[in-house]
């Protein structure tokens, strides 16, 4: 039976290094896909387990070292290779100790990266590799908090027709009244609401004993907000109009990582 080709996840917000870097490891005989940011190569890494990963540093989204946490967590044998194009940043991952396969400067002599990655006993022999089957989707819940009821309704059917259980209400009140019944995987949480605000609500849900993950939804204007919730204890943030592929993304790095334990959050 002939070995399988190994298959390379490469990882760059940069379209133009993505294409070169695919191309060139292609010709080489690997099986290649690719991630634009860490979230994607979070599922891409859960979805194909691919013998080794090369990461650029400095990306949106679950940056370089977030995720290369998040990988090796879920799959400790993944090869990985980390690159930047920021002068010193090599430098100081090298003198931080993080250990990697490679670790490599923009723009890329490619012949050393496949040289890395052969160090690493990653090369390509035999057929490529078939496509892994999938894990069926669990069931999960998500519990939506707006005081616009045509976002709120709109939120609440689209999620429904994913087959998740969703439960909508209108004001940061109601969201705390419905959290230790519900028990959400995930809440969609408003930022600009009257009474109590997308801030509030998120500060005292991360104060109750049922552990979810708040994902804010913010509007015109609140961007700025949305990034400092981070620090308060949200996830991660979405823009209105929502953009559904993009949410779908979104819910299903957090269910997963959920699913995976405590220390993935």
């Amino acid at each position: 039976m002939a070995e399988q080709v190994p298959t390379v996840l490469c990882v760059d917000d940069d379209p133009a290094v993505l294409e070169v870097v695919t191309e060139y490891l292609a010709a080489e005989g690997f099986n290649v896909i690719t991630a634009r940011n860490g979230v994607e190569a979070f599922l891409q890494v859960w979805r194909r387990r691919p013998r080794a990963v090369v990461l650029d540093l400095f990306m949106p989204r679950l940056g370089g070292l977030d995720a290369l946490d998040s990988i090796r967590r879920l799959d400790a044998s993944i090869v990985i290779i980390l690159i930047s194009g920021i002068e010193g940043a090599l430098e100081m991952i090298r003198e931080a100790g993080v250990r990697v396969a490679g670790v490599f400067p923009k723009p890329l002599n490619l012949a050393q990266l496949t040289e890395g990655l052969a160090r690493a006993g990653v090369v390509p022999v035999g057929k490529p590799a078939g496509t892994r089957e999938e894990r069926p989707p669990s069931r999960r819940r998500v519990l939506v908090v707006d005081d616009e009821p045509e976002v709120r309704e709109v939120l609440r059917e689209y999620l429904k027709e994913k087959g998740l259980d969703t439960l909508a209400v209108a004001s940061g009140e109601e969201a705390l009244a419905e959290v230790p019944n519900f028990r959400p995987d995930v809440v969609l949480l408003d930022i600009a609401m009257p009474r109590m605000t997308g801030v509030e609500t998120l500060k005292r849900i991360k104060a109750l004993p049922h552990e979810t993950c708040v994902v804010m939804v913010s509007g015109e204007g609140d961007e700025e907000t949305a990034r400092r919730t981070l620090a308060l204890g949200a996830a991660d943030y979405i823009r209105k109009p929502v953009d559904f592929a993009y949410l779908d993304s979104v819910l299903e790095t957090h269910f997963l990582m959920s699913q995976l334990g405590p220390d993935l959050k």
